[in-house]
């Protein structure tokens, strides 16, 4: 049985990222992320991000490195990473902060939505998605 790691960051975009780059991000971190078997969340909301990754350790320190490498962010800094008994979701999807504007942005949305409930019962369980869930409650509060 291969052993659980989880890993959450958060990085600042280089510039506002237009709906296009948003798509392009996300169908392109859903394609390499279920490629290697990695699941988690990425958040968007206020030219910030904050990701949740989950997986066997050499998948997400692959997908981690991937990620390093992309010019859309700068400023990467883990939050939180170490081992994890049981993963706490079983796809990878993104969620906006504010609406999206596409549909697949919609789609992503509507999954990280009937997730979160059941993410907020984990959070004692796993402290790295302590800080994705804090993040997303206080973009949203900005953008009410």
């Amino acid at each position: 049985m291969v052993s659980l790691h989880a890993l959450v960051y958060r990085s600042q975009a280089t510039r506002p990222l237009e709906t296009t780059d948003l798509d392009a991000l996300l169908l392109d971190a859903r394609v390499n992320n279920q490629l290697a078997n990695v699941t988690g969340t990425l958040i968007y909301g206020g030219q910030r991000f904050v990701q949740y990754l989950e997986g066997a350790r050499a998948d997400v320190e692959q997908i981690y490195a991937r990620i390093s490498r992309a010019r859309q962010h700068r400023e990467l800094e883990i939050l939180e990473q170490g081992s994890l008994d049981a993963r706490r979701l079983q796809r990878w999807h993104m969620g906006f902060a504010e609406a999206p504007q596409s549909l697949v942005q919609q789609l992503s949305q509507a999954q990280w939505q009937r997730d979160l409930p059941w993410l907020e019962d984990e959070i004692a369980s796993s402290p790295g998605l302590k800080h994705l869930l804090s993040f997303w409650n206080d973009q949203v509060a900005l953008v009410r």
